[in-house]
C-alpha cells in the first residue's frame, strides 16, 4: 500500500459504538497534535452505514460489514472487539431449549449485523435447522410475548432481566464450544481513500488508540468509577466488570482465524461475497484470508 506522509494537522471522523464495550476505547481519549476529532456515536448497524456512505473516516464496525466491504476499507492493526468464549452481550432468549428451535421463527435486532449473522450459522451449520428470521427495532418486553426466541446485542443483552421464564444461550459461548476459536464482533477499519492520504497520521491515530485502551484496560475499577460513575456499592458493578474484564480488544492471530473461518461459513450461508485478503494498514504483506 502506497505510504502518502501528511504535512498538516488533520480532522478524523471517528465512529463510536454506544454500547458499554466501546468504553475502554473511548473514555478520557482525547486528539492530539496531529489530528483532530470528530464523533459520531450510534449502534453498530448505523455505523456501519455510516462509514460506508463516508460520513465517517474509520471507527469500530461489525466485522461482517467489513467483509462484504473490503475493497472500500483497510483495518487498524490490533484492534478489536471479541470474546474468546462468554461475551455476556449476545444473547439468544428463548421460550424452549435450543434443541427445540429447528422450524420457529427467531427475532432479530435491527442493531446487529455480525450477530444475527452468526446466529444463523450457529443454527444452520451446528444445529442443522432450517428456521424463519425477523429483523425488529421492538423492545425486549414485547418481543418476549410475540416470538418464541429473540436476538439481543449490547447492552439491552447484558442487563435485560425477563420478568418470565426464558433460556438464555451466549452466541460466543456457544460458537467457542463448537469451533475452540475466539470470535471478533466488531473489527476498526478505516475507508482506504482516507488511509492512502493519510496513511502515517492513522497509524498514529491506531498507535495512540492502542495505548490508551491498554491504559484503561490495566485498571477496570477506576474506568468504571470514573467513566460510568458507578461505585461499588451499584448492583450492577460486578456485572459490569466481569464483562470488560472477559471481553478481547485485540485482533491477533487467534482472533483472525475466528475471523477467516466466520467469514468462509458467512459465504457459506450466502449473506456474503467470497473472502479477500484481511488488510492492515502498515503491514508489508496482509493476511491471505483461507478460502
Amino acid at each position: 500500500m502506497t505510504k502518502l506522509k501528511t504535512a498538516q494537522k488533520i480532522k478524523i471522523r471517528i465512529g463510536k459504538i454506544s454500547y458499554l464495550n466501546c468504553l475502554p476505547y473511548f473514555h478520557n481519549f482525547s486528539a492530539s497534535d496531529d489530528f483532530d476529532a470528530e464523533y459520531l456515536e450510534t449502534y453498530p448497524s448505523k455505523l456501519n452505514l455510516a462509514l460506508r456512505q463516508g460520513k465517517i473516516d474509520l471507527g469500530p464496525i461489525s466485522s461482517l460489514e467489513y467483509l462484504n466491504h473490503q475493497n472500500d476499507y483497510v483495518l487498524l492493526p490490533s484492534l478489536a472487539i471479541g470474546s474468546r468464549d462468554f461475551s455476556g452481550s449476545v444473547t439468544l432468549f428463548s421460550h424452549k431449549k435450543i434443541e427445540d428451535l429447528n422450524g420457529e421463527t427467531i427475532a432479530l435486532s435491527r442493531q446487529s449485523l455480525s450477530s444475527a449473522t452468526l446466529l444463523r450459522i450457529l443454527l444452520k451449520f451446528k444445529y442443522k435447522y432450517e428456521n424463519k428470521f425477523v429483523s425488529t427495532s421492538h423492545e425486549p418486553d414485547e418481543l418476549i410475548n410475540q416470538y418464541p426466541a429473540f436476538l439481543l446485542i449490547g447492552d439491552q443483552a447484558l442487563y435485560f432481566q425477563s420478568k418470565k421464564f426464558v433460556y438464555k444461550y451466549d452466541l460466543s459461548e456457544l460458537w467457542w464450544n463448537w469451533t475452540r476459536k475466539p470470535f471478533c464482533f466488531a473489527v476498526w477499519a478505516v475507508r482506504r481513500e482516507f488511509a492512502l492520504k493519510n496513511h502515517d497520521a492513522v497509524l498514529r491515530f491506531a498507535s495512540a488508540m492502542k495505548e490508551h485502551l491498554g491504559k484503561n484496560l490495566e485498571d477496570i475499577e477506576s474506568l468504571i468509577l470514573n467513566g460510568l460513575q458507578m461505585d461499588f456499592l451499584n448492583v450492577r458493578f460486578s456485572k459490569v466488570f466481569g464483562y470488560l474484564f472477559n471481553l478481547v480488544y485485540e485482533l491477533d492471530d487467534s482472533m483472525c482465524e475466528g475471523l477467516e473461518l466466520f467469514f468462509r461459513l458467512a459465504k457459506r450461508l450466502g449473506v456474503s461475497p467470497k473472502p479477500k485478503r484481511i488488510e492492515f494498514l502498515g503491514a508489508e504483506e496482509p493476511a491471505e484470508a483461507a478460502l
